[in-house]
């Protein structure tokens, strides 16, 4: 079966401010995210319906993968946009820093969702401070994220689970091995900091200090999926708070946009970026 997956980022909003944080966009060309309106939802998502036809290799399913921000910060919004993606059989997915969660949200996701993604960088409390992985000067608690990752896998046994870690200057030297066995992730994306905004610009860190970052977990290497800037770009099918296609370009600098999906059409809007079809289902093949 050949999936399409979708990566739409539905709020820039996120109660983390992490210094290298991508979920950041220019030129909004309206005031409100369309997770808040019903209306927008439907039509971006009978227009993401059309996309698996505009490749030459058609593909089965679509597994849309919500991303924030922080993906369950709206509540409402959330559970509308599950209920119209499910009435249009998509699979989901989710990515989520895990400080949102409770026992309700939790069977929500284990009902809901086949794949469920955390994002953790550190497991130190000094360096999720220093990230800016913080609510209230108090860093994300790694062991009440444990507790939620337990209790989604006690509701749903088959749910697959994936740490997202991206590597940077503060966390490069870090050994995550005895989280990764605690937890015991279907998959591990590692990823090089892709320095898009200014800010970030200083953490950045050198392909040795990437490998050496790789080489500490190669105990892992049968979950592990690493990418660096190269494979990162225009691989991703990515949208938007405000529903436009987005893509990081061949300098790593600004992203550009398409128009809106759901106001012009997906066959336009996927016309206006770039995308490497060849990298995308190789990264899918790793």
């Amino acid at each position: 079966m050949k999936e399409l997956t979708i990566n739409w980022h539905i709020t820039e909003a996120c109660n983390f401010k992490c210094t290298y944080c991508f979920a950041h966009w220019e030129n909004k060309p309206c005031k409100r995210e369309i997770l808040h309106s019903s209306d927008d939802i439907c039509m971006l998502l009978n227009e993401l319906e059309k996309l698996p036809y505009l490749f030459p290799d058609k593909f089965d399913t679509i597994r849309l993968n919500l991303v924030g921000g922080e993906t369950f910060l709206y509540r409402s919004a959330i559970l509308n946009i599950i209920e119209e993606a499910k009435k249009r059989k998509f699979r989901l997915s989710a990515i989520t820093n895990g400080s949102k969660l409770d026992p309700e949200l939790n069977k929500i996701i284990a009902d809901n969702f086949s794949i469920i993604g955390f994002s953790v960088d550190s497991i130190s409390d000094t360096t999720n401070l220093a990230i800016g992985r913080k609510e209230k000067n108090v860093a994300i608690q790694i062991d009440e994220l444990v507790k939620h990752i337990y209790e989604i896998r006690k509701y749903k046994p088959s749910i697959k689970l994936k740490i997202n870690t991206v590597v940077n200057k503060l966390n490069h030297f870090e050994d995550l091995n005895s989280f990764i066995q605690e937890t015991k992730p279907n998959k591990w994306k590692i990823f090089k900091m892709l320095p898009i905004l200014p800010s970030s610009d200083p953490l950045k860190i050198t392909d040795e200090q990437f490998h050496m970052f790789l080489e500490r977990h190669q105990k892992h290497l049968d979950i592990i999926s690493h990418e660096n800037n190269d494979e990162m770009t225009e691989t991703y099918l990515m949208i938007d708070p405000n529903g436009r296609f987005f893509q990081n370009g061949k300098n790593q600098e600004k992203y550009t946009y398409s128009l809106e999906i759901h106001k012009v059409g997906i066959e336009t809007a996927f016309s206006q970026i770039r995308f490497d079809i060849d990298k995308f289902k190789q990264r899918y093949k790793k």
